[in-house]
């Protein structure tokens, strides 16, 4: 069966109405659901944006409620959010404005009048445990769904703080401490040049106090006439960083002063020159001392130029009478007629005049080192050569006491100077010849790593092991308590220390009473040269026998008593001789001679500058032939010796015992 239903118009109509407001009511509805969605989305990418913010925010309503507390804050205050949310934001803040906070959010809701909204500052805030901190401040407003929100942002500037304090402490020490520096001008310009800082020590040293100085240019310093200098500095300062120097500046009187100063530029902290520091001192005592000592060096530098002078003509005036007498006696020794009543004289004289003739030489040597006027000039030379030079000059000296002396052969090559290594040898064998009565002197080396130690052992006398460093004193001498000139001044060894120290050698002794002596001293080695060495040692010239006294001895000196004694003294010899005073004479006496000279032996100072050295080169010249020479001379100067090695010339210093020179010419004859 059919029902048939039959709705009116006005039923239809409000159906259709229903079922379109359902449509839209729904529309509706899904749009507040997929806004709720998206305000929820937004909500939570703003909680991670704000917990992911470095400085603490804190969210309140218009009633100071805590809606808000990220991360940030967690760590500012102490308090997880869970513990501040929903809370008074006053919690948070320390007396007077814990009390004071509601008032402040009052009196803004009623009048709309902002105090810190929009604007930063710095407050203080408390934390969970009670400590308060500095912190910086900025709030913003704003409406959310007709509610008020406001945010702060904060940020603990405790180490901020103390930076700022040590920062003001340091700068109030530093002004307190220039300020009180005195003796010292601190002053600051600006790049161009202007005052901007003046201390006390500036006021003190310049006279201007601070007020008239501030502002004023640099050239407030210098002297009339000379301001552009200091502008001159600054520029030297722009271009090179830095100026040091001393100078004279003016005070505010008029009166000047000499200063020492530093300039250099002051920088920011951008790397920016903002200007300039100067830091300067009075030392016009210090200049004025300077003063006085440059006057007093270049007085002792003349006094020691002088000084320098008159020992090279001690060594020359002093030892030509001693020489006269030397030559002389020989002489006279000869010429006697009561051969055995003057011999005892004789004897006495010619040991008075060695003695006379050992005190002049080491006097003078001590003189010279004294006044440092010996200077060194190393060479390679054969050890062996140097030291057998050193050695045979006293075996005459040992064999008259029965003394045997013995030179052990070395193959070694040093570097020093030659010449003074051989005189410390010298003076060494003097030693030992003069305090050994028996036995022997021995004169060897022994290899110590890089170094070779010469030695001069004796079986002397020895030396108290109390004794062993005064015996290099001046004057010292073991054993000669009443002063016997005949046993010399106790110079020797002082010498032989002194020269050991120009040389860079150092010598040491070994010594037991009663058995002997051992000086040694020790030079750099080279290396070994058996091949020379041995060809040397093996020579026949090394220890020659002595010729039969023939020949002609050109002789030449100034001195008309030393010439006329050298001519009467080698013509006892058995010599031929020729005689002249100057090197004219020398040249014309050589034209009357039918042959050359076998032997030339001249004094080294002649007249009007002329030297023995020029004359002998003339008479080599002349003849076309190294005639064998010998040159006498008072100066013990190394530069003489080294002049008469480089030349092949024999030297002799005076006063000259008879026997020495006679012994010399005979070697030069061979």
């Amino acid at each position: 069966m059919e029902m048939l239903l039959l709705l009116s118009p006005a039923t239809i109509t409000l159906a259709g109405t229903t079922t379109v407001f359902a449509a839209t009511a729904l529309r509706h509805y899904r749009k507040r659901v997929a806004y709720s969605r998206q305000l929820v989305a937004e909500r939570a990418r703003t909680a991670a944006i704000v917990d992911a913010a470095v400085d603490g925010i804190v969210v309140i309503d218009q009633n100071g409620a805590i809606e808000g507390f990220n991360r940030a804050a967690e760590r500012v205050f102490g308090y997880h959010a869970a513990e501040v949310l929903g809370h008074n934001v006053k919690m948070l803040m320390p007396e007077p404005y814990h009390s004071e906070h509601d008032g402040y959010l009052a009196a803004y809701r009623a009048t709309d009048r902002p105090k810190i909204i929009g604007i930063g500052r710095e407050v203080v805030g408390r934390r969970k445990d009670g400590t308060t901190f500095p912190m910086d401040l900025a709030v913003g407003e704003s409406r959310f769904e007709d509610r008020r929100l406001f945010a702060g942002i904060v940020r603990d500037i405790t180490a901020r703080k103390r930076m700022e304090d040590e920062l003001r402490e340091s700068e109030e020490r530093f002004r307190l401490l220039v300020d009180n520096i005195r003796d010292y001008a601190i002053v600051t310009f600006d790049t161009a040049g202007a005052i901007k800082s003046w201390n006390a020590g500036s006021q003190r040293l310049c006279g201007w106090p601070a007020g008239e100085a501030i502002g004023k240019p640099i050239s407030l310093f210098f002297l009339p006439g000379r301001e552009q200098e200091g502008q001159d500095i600054l520029a030297h300062v722009r271009e090179c960083g830095r100026f040091e120097g001393k100078g004279q500046r003016v005070r505010r009187d008029g009166s000047t002063f000499w200063a020492h100063e530093i300039d250099t530029p002051l920088w920011d902290r951008t790397g920016h020159m903002r200007g300039f520091v100067h830091i300067s001192h009075d030392v016009t005592g210090q200049m004025e001392t300077d003063h006085a000592l440059r006057a007093a060096k270049e007085d002792a530098e003349r006094a020691n130029r002088a000084k320098t002078q008159f020992l090279q003509a001690a060594s020359h005036d002093l030892r030509q009478p001693a020489q006269a007498l030397v030559l002389y006696a020989s002489a006279l020794e000869s010429r006697v007629g009561d051969r055995e009543a003057a011999a005892p004289i004789l004897t006495n004289l010619k040991g008075s005049l060695a003695t006379l003739n050992g005190l002049l030489g080491v006097l003078l040597d001590v003189s010279k080192l004294e006044a440092g006027i010996i200077t060194p000039e190393p060479t390679i030379f054969a050890l062996a050569e140097a030291i057998d030079e050193a050695v045979r000059d006293f075996e005459p000296q040992a064999a008259r006491k029965g003394i045997r002396v013995k030179m052990v052969a070395t193959t070694a090559m040093v570097r020093s100077d030659r010449t003074l290594f051989g005189r410390i040898v010298r003076n060494l064998m003097s030693n030992a010849v003069r305090y050994t009565e028996r036995g022997r002197i021995l004169v060897g080396c022994r290899l110590r790593g890089q170094t070779i130690r010469v030695e001069v052992l004796d079986t002397g006398t020895g030396i108290p092991k109390d004794k062993l460093e005064e015996i290099f004193h001046e004057f010292v001498q073991v054993g000669n308590p009443e002063r016997d000139r005949d046993q010399g001044l106790g110079l020797g060894l002082a010498i032989v220390r002194r020269l050991a120290r120009v040389l860079g050698c150092p010598v040491t002794v070994r010594s037991t009473e009663g058995k002997g002596s051992a000086f040694s001293v020790e030079l750099p080695l080279l290396g070994f040269s058996r091949a020379r060495n041995l060809a040397f040692l093996s020579s026949p010239q090394a220890r020659p026998a002595a010729p039969p006294a023939k020949g002609l001895i050109f002789v030449i000196d100034d001195e008309n008593a030393v010439l006329t004694a050298l001519r009467m003294l080698i013509q006892d010899w058995g010599y031929e001789v020729v005689a002249a005073h100057s090197e004219d004479e020398a040249m014309e006496a050589l034209d009357h001679q039918p042959r050359p000279p076998d032997v030339v032996v001249a004094d080294y100072r002649l007249r009007a500058g002329h030297t023995g050295a020029e004359v002998i080169a003339r008479i080599r010249q002349r003849y076309n032939r190294p005639i064998p020479s010998i040159i006498i001379t008072g100066d013990t100067a190394p530069e003489r010796i080294r002049e008469a090695q480089a030349h092949g010339l024999g030297l002799l210093h005076k006063p000259i015992p008879a026997d020495t020179l006679h012994a010399e010419i005979a070697r030069h004859l061979r």
